[in-house]
C-alpha cells in the first residue's frame, strides 16, 4: 500500500477540514454528524479529550473564532484511513492575539464517506500566515 494520497481525495478532505471551521457548520448538529465520525476523538490544545457527543453540543454554543490553515499535507495510512497535518492560527476576535498549532486529523472511509475520527491541534511556535490558499 502506498502512502501517497490522491489530488482528488486530499483536495475533499482539506475541504471538509475547511468546513468543520466554517460558522454554519459549526452551528449545526446536523452538519457536524455529517463530517463526524461515530468514534470521533478530539485531543485539545489543553490536554482535553472529547468525544463526538461532547463537540456537536459544544461548538453550537461557541462564539466562532477567526480561522487560518494553511500547509496541508496528507498522506495514506491505509486504504480508508488518510490522515491530514497542517498549520492553523486562530483568534477568538479580531482584538485577540493569535493563537499557532499543527494540526493533524484522521479521516476514516465508511459506506464511501469520508469521516474525521480523530482530530489534535498542538500549539508551536508563530509562524507566518500565508493568505494563499495553499
Amino acid at each position: 500500500m502506498s502512502s501517497k494520497i490522491k489530488a482528488s481525495l486530499f483536495n475533499h478532505l482539506i475541504d471538509s477540514e475547511r468546513q468543520l471551521l466554517d460558522p454554519d457548520v459549526r452551528q449545526s448538529r446536523d452538519a457536524l454528524n455529517a463530517l463526524l465520525d461515530d468514534e470521533f476523538i478530539e485531543i485539545a490544545a489543553n490536554g482535553t479529550v472529547f468525544d463526538k457527543h461532547h463537540v456537536i453540543t459544544r461548538l453550537p454554543t461557541e462564539v466562532v473564532p477567526q480561522f487560518y490553515n494553511q500547509h496541508f499535507k496528507g498522506r495514506m495510512l491505509s486504504d480508508d484511513v488518510a490522515q491530514i497535518s497542517y498549520q492553523a492560527a486562530y483568534r477568538r476576535s479580531a482584538r485577540s492575539e493569535f493563537n499557532y498549532s499543527l494540526r493533524m486529523s484522521l479521516w476514516r472511509k465508511s459506506n464511501e464517506q469520508w469521516k474525521m475520527v480523530f482530530h489534535q491541534g498542538t500549539p508551536c511556535a508563530l509562524f507566518t500566515i500565508s493568505m494563499d490558499d495553499d
